[in-house]
């Protein structure tokens, strides 16, 4: 869960898409206007090279959302599907993260129920921890409504989430909750009588970004869908056949990738980075995480799941953080293994994604910005 260059939601009622091959289930499909912000970040240096200064760009995708009834209250909650808990910045919440934010106020909310005994608590992949309380109420997101959905009432919450919302939602399956919650998408699916599929989807483009509720807006004979790693897990997890850049096709064997609209980057194992970047010959390892490489230098990146490639667009790939200095959008990270990947909007920007828990398994299908090769 990274968060630097924003997406805001506007919701509308889907009604036809002239560019999109659709198929044609009833969809909610909420449309995202960009909202920038930055964070400064400065490098160590590397062998060999000198300190760069990274203003990092980030993207998250978030909307308002509104919690309880008497009186409603509404906050920015941000849609993640590389976790798996719920959480609002509630009241008792004097962390300075939490200040010039609006607070969730259990008292003024008719629905609100507490679950005595059971803390909230979860540190993020970025390193930032939450903390407080667990409790039940109703939640509206973009007109649809889901009853007793658990989530935490954050009252601490660490220096480093800095971040303009107020939550983060969760949207991998219940065994990826580290509070033992369902997740809101889960309850919406088995509570809403006008959801017509029990699937979701992005399309996060430059100018247009949604999130599509109850199906998604292709025929079945233009996806191409990949089965999860492990059916019992709670990650949106899938086999990576190998990746390609400029021509030359890399197999790490055994790779997989979590599907995490939280991140904006492709993040790798350190070992995996500097395999992949050994392919490009200006590449300098700043050892923060980033390799910088030339702003002029135009990469073609591709994954390749279930023998179709997908490439990123290049402005996509190299990223410019400063004037004349460029990283490239794959980074490297803890993962949590050496063979997971982290595949965040870089990628996800390319392709449109649906998100079918039912069965278990991702699709990607082309939009117009994509080339993609069987």
């Amino acid at each position: 869960m990274r968060v630097l260059h924003i997406l805001t939601f506007a919701i509308v009622i889907f009604l036809s898409v002239d560019a999109l091959p659709y198929d044609k289930h009833k969809v909610h499909t909420i449309q995202l206007k960009p909202k920038s912000i930055t964070r400064r970040r400065l490098s160590r240096r590397a062998h060999g090279s000198i300190p760069i200064s990274v203003q990092q760009s980030d993207k998250a995708y978030y909307r308002q959302i509104t919690f309880g009834t008497g009186t409603p209250q509404n906050f920015d909650i941000q849609f993640d599907t590389g976790s798996g808990d719920f959480f609002v910045f509630g009241k008792n919440c004097g962390s300075p993260a939490c200040n010039n934010h609006s607070k969730y106020d259990p008292d003024v909310d008719k629905t609100f129920s507490p679950i005595d005994g059971k803390n909230f608590s979860i540190k993020y992949a970025d390193g930032a921890e939450i903390s407080g309380d667990s409790g039940e109420t109703t939640i509206v997101i973009a007109g649809l409504t889901i009853e007793a959905q658990e989530f935490g009432l954050a009252d601490e919450v660490s220096d480093n989430f800095t971040h303009p919302f107020e939550g983060v939602m969760g949207m991998g399956f219940s065994k990826l909750s580290v509070n033992g919650q369902t997740p809101p998408i889960t309850n919406l699916i088995k509570q809403s009588p006008v959801i017509d599929k029990p699937q979701f989807s992005f399309l996060l483009g430059r100018e247009t970004s949604e999130l599509i509720i109850g199906g998604n807006r292709y025929r079945a004979d233009t996806l191409t869908f990949t089965v999860l790693v492990d059916h019992n897990a709670g990650a949106w997890e899938i086999p990576i056949d190998h990746c390609v850049i400029d021509g030359k096709k890399l197999y790490p064997q055994g790779r997989t990738g979590t599907i995490n609209t939280g991140s904006e980057y492709i993040v790798l194992p350190p070992d995996d980075a500097r395999d992949f970047y050994s392919n490009i010959s200006d590449a300098v390892d700043h050892r923060n995480g980033f390799y910088s490489l030339s702003c002029k230098g135009e990469h073609h990146v591709g994954l390749v799941f279930r023998g179709r490639t997908w490439y990123i667009d290049p402005i996509d790939f190299t990223i410019e953080v400063s004037e004349n200095v460029c990283v490239g959008a794959v980074i490297y990270g803890n993962t949590g293994s050496d063979t997971k990947w982290i595949i965040g909007s870089a990628f996800l920007k390319s392709v449109y994604t649906i998100f079918d828990p039912a069965n278990r398994q991702v699709g990607f299908a082309e939009i117009a910005h994509n080339n993609s090769t069987a």
